[in-house]
């Protein structure tokens, strides 16, 4: 009910065809070229998020990429009427022309509109058109921040389609998505973290998980993904350098990488030991969540290295180290009720009575 109530209110305002070839009826006919900001979406298998997305392209997103001077035209009052009574078609590409119509600003779908329509991708799960979408929201001035992104990332990782935030990433002048901000890379990289742990750190997921948080960590040495301050730049974390250890070390254990890989990232999870905060001395739950998302990779990924002979000249304090977080990690783990921290496989392994516990407990 409440997906039909968000719906029937997103579609309150009539949806115009506004594109259409300009024969139907006599107007005037300006070609200015194709405009790249103008996005165009794929069908999905949701005709209700077809004709949102539709809407937004018509009512939002190609008045707002008009050049300056149709752009006047439509909004503009003192132009509106002329526009009434001598309609403008413009051509947007190839084949497809838009007709001017007279707007005003209060005419736009709003920005609580756009993000119901993040939600009807959510629902249907459908994400092909995320980096279109997201990319025109930007062009409208339409800024996602970084809460709504995190939300963005944990939804697309549930559907399995993390990659179309690493494109988004990529991409980060269109979409201003930038791993620059700690709290989005902590919830790319737990996710990434999330999706191996899901296939218990084996198979084609795992090997997935790490080319992507490798694709993530390169795209970090570019100027709109880096920090100046080196100590707040989450490349430098050990959240990030952990996920990426944890990663490759579960891949040289299937023989899909190559040891020198686990070695070099344990040789930069080691020197990077002093910049990362895992103890249990967070302020708020919220914060011992954020901790455990960052610590729960960092330990597996010091205990699986430890588990590789190969790599164990590498991992220098890594036994202490990890023996101290577990005790931390557990600890952490019976405060919080956070779903997503408890159904983790890693947290569930630690929370795990030990054989002798349970002797004690049924004797």
């Amino acid at each position: 009910m409440m997906a039909q109530f968000a719906m029937s209110r997103l579609f309150r305002q009539s949806t115009t065809s506004s594109v259409r070839q300009s024969m139907l009826r006599p107007m005037q006919a300006r070609s200015y070229g194709s405009n790249a900001a103008i996005p165009t979406f794929t069908s999905t298998s949701s005709p209700e998020l077809d004709e949102a997305l539709e809407r937004f392209r018509n009512e939002l997103f190609i008045p707002l990429a008009l050049p300056k001077r149709q752009r006047k035209s439509v909004f503009r009052e003192k132009y509106a009427t002329q526009l009434q009574n001598e309609p403008i078609t413009v051509k947007i590409s190839e084949t497809e022309e838009f007709t001017l119509t007279p707007k005003t600003r209060h005419d736009l779908p709003s920005k609580k509109d756009a993000l119901e329509v993040l939600k009807m991708m959510v629902a249907t799960k459908n994400f092909s058109n995320l980096f279109p979408y997201l990319s025109a929201l930007r062009m409208s001035n339409y800024a996602i921040n970084s809460d709504r992104w995190e939300y963005i990332i944990r939804k697309t990782s549930d559907a399995g389609k993390l990659s179309t935030i690493i494109e988004c990433a990529r991409q980060s002048q269109r979409t201003g998505l930038s791993l620059s901000n700690k709290n989005i890379a902590r919830r790319l990289f737990f996710e990434l973290h999330r999706t191996a742990a899901q296939a218990d750190f084996k198979g084609i997921p795992t090997v997935k998980a790490l080319k992507l948080a490798r694709e993530a960590a390169s795209l970090m040495d570019a100027p709109e993904h880096s920090v100046e301050d080196i100590q707040g730049d989450p490349k430098h974390q050990p959240f990030v350098i952990g996920t990426l250890l944890e990663l490759s070390a579960a891949c040289a254990q299937i023989q899909e990488a190559d040891i020198a890989l686990v070695r070099g990232y344990a040789q930069k999870l080691d020197a990077a030991w002093s910049r990362g905060n895992f103890k249990n001395d967070a302020a708020t739950g919220f914060e011992t969540i954020e901790r455990l998302e960052e610590n729960l990779a960092i330990y597996n990924g010091m205990r699986l290295a430890l588990g590789l002979p190969k790599a164990a000249q590498d991992t220098g304090n890594f036994k202490a180290r990890c023996n101290e977080l577990r005790g931390v990690l557990i600890s952490q783990l019976q405060k919080v009720k956070n779903v997503n921290v408890l159904g983790d496989e890693v947290a569930k392994t630690l929370l795990r009575p030990k054989p002798e516990q349970k002797a004690e407990e049924n004797a």
